[in-house]
């Protein structure tokens, strides 16, 4: 993807990626980059083999193991999440600093997704869950709903 093509939003939002990773002492490579911006161009989620076949309409072949293995860099970095309810990942849309849980409310019929920041609700959610024993997974709290757009076309 020429730098051209993406956005000023994009472009600062990848230098900041870039700036976290070198302060983790891990470098956001090309092809990283190249993973990263096809989701924040998305801006919904995407499944690795979209990504792919993406990444191959522009001219760069990867192989799934190498697809997964960024996009498991990506997660450790918090700079994407993992939608297990579609086997999909979609960009963080919060600081890349954040260091709590997401909170992911997913249209169950057009599968749009939007991150709600709202530290104190998943606080809550979780110490709920601690309650009953149990722990959050992956940090991202999933709730399935209609959208305000599926929700107008009935």
């Amino acid at each position: 993807m020429a730098k051209g093509q993406l956005s000023e939003t994009m472009m600062k939002y990848l230098g900041d990626a870039e700036a976290l990773a070198a302060q983790q002492g891990v470098r956001l490579t090309t092809l990283r980059k190249m993973i990263l911006a096809l989701l924040l161009e998305a801006n919904a989620p995407v499944k690795a083999y979209e990504l792919i076949e993406k990444m191959r309409a522009q001219g760069h072949s990867i192989t799934p193991t190498t697809a997964y293995r960024i996009l498991d860099f990506l997660l450790s970095e918090k700079l994407i999440h993992k939608i297990h309810t579609l086997n999909a990942y979609i960009s963080c849309t919060v600081d890349h600093q954040h260091e709590h849980n997401s909170l992911m409310v997913i249209c169950s019929q057009c599968q749009k997704a939007e991150e709600i920041d709202d530290e104190v609700l998943t606080d809550t959610i979780c110490d709920k869950l601690g309650d009953m024993g149990m722990s959050l997974q992956d940090h991202c709290i999933e709730i399935q709903g209609i959208c305000k757009d599926c929700n107008h076309d009935k």
